[in-house]
């Protein structure tokens, strides 16, 4: 069993951390392998009356006994993580690298860690280790489809199962088997896919496919992911998809419209009740990842010369919300 810190614990990384942390015997009272790192009042809900899951079937609890509020409450601790999984937004990443760096982590209780970045967006690897200064070995990429809404603090609700993929790293490091065991493990016991992919860059181009079409409408529009397969918005979709595939064959990527318009419409009809992490965002009045997901595309389109209007009109609509 590997030890894990899920550090940005907000709706996806609970969900993880419930995923990871389920108890190997019935009485067990609390969670030791895993700990959660998040914002003060979540982990103090979770400290006093356990993290709750919404399942369709009904919720469930589950009680830690590692509940961080930040980097000085791991040091205090008698936790090491063996794998840390960042799950924050991607404007928080450099956010996350200022604290490594400061706290003095990465030199002490952290130095032999690996990290695995379970976000949206498109060049985090390449950040995270030019402002940790890891090595790129002890740090892998992951994307995932669950579907979780932050219902309140210590509450979570589980919207659409999905699916995660993660980076497939060959490594002489004999501590990638034993978190890929874990993760499987924790996945598949809890009835959710997991997979290690060697082709993670096509994958995660995916992700952003989907993202830049479902999230941006969702959060303009105010409804839930299904909203995309209406005839309406049917044409709009479709100029989107086009744009953003022209974009990325122009960066190498092997596509065609027709596939990723596809996996656009199965990704929107197996989460068709989700509300977007984007619209959540909106809703809640927070920042918006838009300029990691349609304005990621919109830069690497200016660099080939590329018109992409759709995308530019639905970035402008989303800055205009700020």
């Amino acid at each position: 069993m590997a030890r894990v810190l899920i550090y940005g614990a907000g709706a996806i990384g609970s969900m993880i951390g419930y995923l990871l942390g389920q108890p190997t015997e019935p009485d067990d009272r609390k969670i030791e392998a895993v700990a959660l790192l998040g914002r003060a009042p979540h982990m103090q809900k979770i400290i006093k009356s356990g993290l709750r899951i919404e399942f369709p079937e009904g919720a469930q609890l589950l009680q830690f006994k590692y509940c961080f509020r930040n980097l000085d409450d791991l040091k205090e601790s008698d936790f090491y993580p063996e794998l840390v999984i960042v799950c924050v937004k991607t404007y928080s990443l450099q956010r996350v690298c200022f604290e490594l760096n400061v706290s003095g982590l990465l030199q002490g209780r952290l130095r032999n860690a690996c990290f695995l970045l379970l976000m949206n967006g498109m060049g985090n690897k390449e950040t995270f280790v030019k402002e940790t200064g890891l090595a790129s070995d002890r740090v892998l990429e992951g994307i995932t489809t669950i579907g979780a809404k932050f219902s309140g603090d210590g509450f979570i609700e589980l919207k659409a199962k999905g699916k995660t993929l993660i980076e497939d790293k060959i490594c002489e490091k004999k501590i990638y088997e034993k978190i890929r065991q874990f993760l499987e493990n924790g996945f598949r016991e809890s009835g959710f896919e997991i997979e290690f992919i060697p082709d993670f860059k096509k994958h995660q181009w995916n992700k952003l496919f989907v993202n830049s079409v479902i999230n941006p409408i969702t959060a303009l529009i105010g409804q839930e992911n299904g909203i995309v397969l209406s005839d309406q918005l049917s044409l709009t979709v479709q100029n989107l998809v086009r744009e953003c595939v022209i974009v990325a064959r122009s960066e190498g990527l092997e596509t065609d419209e027709e596939s990723v318009l596809a996996v656009v419409r199965n990704v929107a009809k197996a989460t068709c009740r989700n509300t977007s992490s984007m619209l959540q965002d909106v809703q809640k009045k927070k920042m918006t990842e838009i300029d990691s997901i349609n304005g990621y595309i919109i830069q690497l389109a200016r660099e080939h010369d590329i018109e992409v209007p759709v995308n530019e009109a639905l970035y402008g609509l989303m800055k205009s919300l700020a």
